[in-house]
């Protein structure tokens, strides 16, 4: 990524992927009831990522084996997420057995 672009979109980027994974550790230890509105979270934080890398390489600031790469690890990310988060919902509608 030039120089110029490494501090502004380029960090953006960064700042964003710590970002995820932060909330991705928070969803990892919150209560079963918070789990789902931190997963949504981390799925929007997610797409704002991919957002900004499809930016980045319309802009020729990524190339395109990187850029290949990178969203190909982000919408596996976001699978997962998914599926976090559709397990989550099946188990706060099941009825808990006492």
């Amino acid at each position: 990524m030039p120089r110029v672009s490494r501090y502004t979109t380029g960090a953006r980027i960064e700042n964003h992927f710590l970002d995820l994974l932060e909330l991705i550790y928070k969803a990892y230890y919150a209560s079963m009831e918070n789990k789902n509105a931190v997963i949504v979270q981390s799925i929007s934080k997610n797409d704002i990522i991919k957002y900004l890398l499809q930016i980045a390489f319309e802009n020729k600031l990524v190339k395109e084996k990187e850029y290949l790469a990178l969203s190909s690890k982000l919408h596996e990310v976001g699978k997962i997420l998914g599926g976090w988060k559709k397990g989550i919902e099946v188990k706060l509608k099941t009825p808990t057995k006492i």
